[in-house]
C-alpha cells in the first residue's frame, strides 16, 4: 500500500514523518518515515523516492507437524521439493507462501539458516538427503544433510545449519532426494528457522 495519511515535521533539512503503507512519496535525503500500519521505520536514501527500512532484525520460523503425505521422488538422485504447506511462527522480515518462507524487501542480508526434520520410511531401505532450496533452485554443498531409513529404523531426524545471502523476495523451501533409488519418502515434521547473521 502506497503511503497516505502523511504528517511532515521539519528537523531543519530532514522531515520526520508518519504516515500509513510503505513509503514511496519524496522527501529530503535523511528523513525518518514510520509506517503506522507495522511500526517500521525508514530512512530516506536519496532525497527523492528511495526509501529502506532502518530494522536491522529479521527472523522467521515455518514448520509442519504429523504430516502423512508422502514426497514423490521420479528419478534417483535427483532434487524433488516436499510441496508440504508451511505454518508461519513468529516473523519479522519474512511472510510464509504455501511451502516457502518469502523474505521481504527491504532486509536484505546474511542470514543463518536452520533446517530440523523427520523422515518417516513409505518403501525400501535407502538413503536420503534433505536440503535447502533457495529461489526453487537444487540445494549446493553445506545446504544439505543425510538419513537412512528402512522397516527396522523407520524415522530419523535430519538437520543442518548454513548461511545464504537474501534480498527481497528470494524464497527458501526444503528440496529431498533419494540417492539410492526412486522410492518415496515421508517428512513427517521439519520446521526451518532464519534470522539474520
Amino acid at each position: 500500500m502506497a503511503t497516505t495519511n502523511l504528517i511532515s515535521k521539519s528537523l531543519g533539512d530532514v522531515l520526520t514523518e508518519s504516515g500509513n503503507g510503505v513509503p514511496d512519496h519524496t522527501s529530503p535525503l535523511g528523513s525518518h518515515y514510520t509506517d503506522k500500519d507495522n511500526g517500521v521505520l525508514y530512512v530516506n536514501l536519496d532525497g527523492a523516492t528511495g526509501w529502506q527500512p532502518l530494522s536491522t532484525v529479521a527472523y522467521s520460523e515455518g514448520y509442519y507437524q504429523d504430516n502423512a503425505a508422502a514426497t514423490t521422488i521420479s528419478t534417483q538422485n535427483v532434487w524433488a521439493p516436499v510441496g508440504n504447506n508451511l505454518t508461519e511462527g513468529l516473523s519479522i522480515g519474512f511472510s510464509a507462501s504455501t511451502d516457502s518462507l518469502v523474505l521481504i524487501d527491504g532486509y536484505d542480508g546474511d542470514y543463518e539458516v536452520r533446517v530440523n526434520a523427520t523422515i518417516n520410511y513409505n518403501v525400501g531401505a535407502d538413503n536420503y538427503e534433505l536440503g535447502l532450496s533457495v529461489n526453487g533452485a537444487d540445494p549446493v554443498a553445506g545446504t544439505y544433510n543425510g538419513a537412512f531409513v528402512d522397516s527396522t529404523f523407520i524415522r530419523e531426524q535430519i538437520g543442518f545449519e548454513t548461511i545464504v545471502s537474501l534480498v527481497g523476495g528470494d524464497t527458501l523451501s526444503i528440496d529431498v532426494r533419494n540417492i539410492d533409488t526412486s522410492a518415496n519418502v515421508i517428512i513427517r515434521h521439519m520446521q526451518i528457522f532464519a534470522r539474520k547473521a
